[in-house]
Parts: structure tokens; sequence; C-alpha cells
């Protein structure tokens, strides 16, 4: 093929002008099935087993504002627990975490785990 802008032979694949620099429109191509930035759903699903009382997995997934509140609400249930309920605001965290690691599939900007 030729370049639009300066008229030099380059290749079918070539995705900028050698001669002028100019792109040719061609994609730049990628690695088949790849997604760049794509989190992992099993580390997704593991956090949120294990430190999902935190928010953990949702500041991993992009869900910051969710992981925060998450966050205050176990600090929360950390200091009551000391003097009124025992450890039942943990539970109901740790819950609400597993139900979001079996229904939450993509991150915040809306790729899915991988």
């Amino acid at each position: 093929m030729f370049c639009k802008n300066c008229g030099a032979e380059v290749a079918d694949t070539a995705v900028i002008c050698v001669k002028c620099g100019s792109a040719t429109g061609v994609a730049i191509p990628t690695t088949a099935g790849a997604q760049s930035g794509a989190k992992s759903r099993a580390i997704y699903v593991l956090l949120a087993i294990f430190l999902g009382q935190l928010g953990i997995h949702n500041f991993y997934a992009g869900y910051s504002g969710r992981g925060a509140v998450q966050l205050v609400c176990a600090i929360l249930s950390i200091l009551l627990a000391v003097v009124f309920i025992g450890f039942l605001g943990l539970f109901v965290l740790w819950v609400w975490a597993v139900i979001e690691a079996l229904t939450v599939t993509k991150d915040s900007s809306g790729q899915a785990f991988i």
C-alpha cells in the first residue's frame, strides 16, 4: 500500500509511514483475547471471601465508594462490638461481600472480569 500523506510505499501491516511518520489507518495489532487492565474474577472472589468485611474486593474492582462504605462499617462494627452487640456487624458485612462475589461480573469501568 502507499502512504496517503507522502505517497511512499509502506508495508500492508505498517501503522505509520517510515518516510513521513503519518498514520496509515491500520489498527495496532493486539494479542488475541487479551483485555488491557482486565481484573481477575478469581482474585475478586477470594478477596471478597477473606477480606470482604473491609471492602478490599471493591477497591480491587475500582468501586472505591462502595469499598469505603464497607471499610467504615467494619471499623464502626469493631468499635461497637467492644461495647455492645458482639461481631454481628462484621458477619453482615461478610454476607454482603459474598453476595457481591456471586453477582458482580464487571469492574467499575464496565470491563468484564477475566
